[in-house]
């Protein structure tokens, strides 16, 4: 049988665990949104070059 102080550290490895994981899916979510943040910008600058130069991006040829 495991004593007080053996399963008070597996209970910490498992809060440590779990706090590892919750803070990868923070951070990851934090990641994946800048990007699509950084895409959505790039995108509308070459839609407002395009026009611009008297181009459209929805024309076609």
């Amino acid at each position: 049988m495991m004593n007080h102080y053996e399963q008070s550290k597996k209970a910490r490895r498992v809060a440590s665990v779990v706090y590892l994981l919750v803070m990868a899916v923070i951070l990851g979510g934090t990641f994946l949104s800048n990007q699509q943040k950084e895409s959505a910008a790039n995108n509308a600058k070459a839609a407002q070059a395009a026009k611009a130069n008297g181009l459209s991006v929805l024309e076609s040829p």
